[in-house]
């Protein structure tokens, strides 16, 4: 193995241990936040627990610092409608008349 495929290696190796570090540390919370989102989201058939990350490091040099980074969000929505007719007029309520 040359420098390179060192070097290489040692990266991954770094990013996979800080990825399973990251995972372990907010797994419930991730978990929890996907069960929650559920609770409120009638529509979902089962709750879905979701989580990214990034890996950073410096291509260039020797001793490359490695970051990782993981996110999760829950996804929320909510509807709302209404008919609106244009033509129909708005009564101007002002103070102080009676």
């Amino acid at each position: 193995m040359n420098a390179g495929e060192i070097k290489n290696a040692a990266v991954i190796n770094n990013a996979t241990e800080q990825f399973r570090g990251l995972l372990e540390t907010h797994f419930v919370a991730i978990a929890r936040a996907a069960e929650e989102s559920f609770i409120e989201d009638e529509s979902q058939s089962e709750p879905k627990a979701k989580a990214t990350f990034s890996v950073e490091w410096d291509a260039l040099s020797l001793s490359p610092k490695v970051s990782v980074k993981i996110g999760w969000s829950v996804r929320f929505k909510d509807e709302s409608e209404a008919m609106v007719d244009p033509l129909q007029q708005k009564l101007d309520i002002v103070e102080g008349d009676k």
